[in-house]
C-alpha cells in the first residue's frame, strides 16, 4: 500500500467517524429541545452548546470530504454538500438564537435527512482500507 493510498484511507476512516458523530448530534437536538418545550430549563444550555458543536463537525466534514476527494475516494458532490449543510446550520443557529421556530425545525429536519444520506453514501461506498 502507497503512502498516498494510506493517507485516503485515514482520510476516509476520520470522515466516515465524523459524519457518524454529526448525524448522532443532530438527532440528540431536537430531543433536547422536546426536554425544553416541555418545561426543562437546564437543557437549553445542552441544545445551544451542541448546535455550536455541530457547526465545529460540519467544518471538519468539509475539509476530510476534500481530502477524501483528492485521494479519489469522493466526488465533488460531498465535499459541495458538505458546504451547503453549514450554510444550512447557520442559518439554524440564527434562526434558534432569534427564535424563529417556523424556519428552525423544519430546517433541522432537512439538515438531519441531508447529513443522513451523506453518511449513508459515505458507508456503502465500498472503500476499504
Amino acid at each position: 500500500m502507497t503512502a498516498a493510498e494510506t493517507r485516503s484511507g485515514t482520510s476516509v476512516a476520520l470522515l466516515r467517524a465524523v459524519l457518524a458523530a454529526h448525524c448522532c448530534a443532530l438527532l440528540v437536538q431536537p430531543s433536547l429541545a422536546g426536554e425544553f418545550l416541555s418545561g426543562t430549563d437546564g437543557v437549553v444550555k445542552f441544545h445551544e452548546w451542541t448546535g455550536w458543536a455541530i457547526l465545529g463537525l460540519c467544518i471538519l466534514q468539509i475539509a476530510l470530504a476534500a481530502l477524501a476527494m483528492r485521494g479519489g475516494f469522493a466526488s465533488w458532490w460531498l465535499t459541495i454538500g458538505s458546504v451547503f449543510v453549514l450554510m444550512g446550520e447557520m442559518l439554524q443557529v440564527a434562526t434558534g438564537y432569534l427564535r424563529f421556530v417556523r424556519v428552525h425545525i423544519p430546517l433541522g429536519v432537512i439538515l438531519f435527512g441531508a447529513v443522513l444520506l451523506q453518511t449513508i453514501s459515505v458507508f456503502r461506498s465500498g472503500y476499504r482500507k
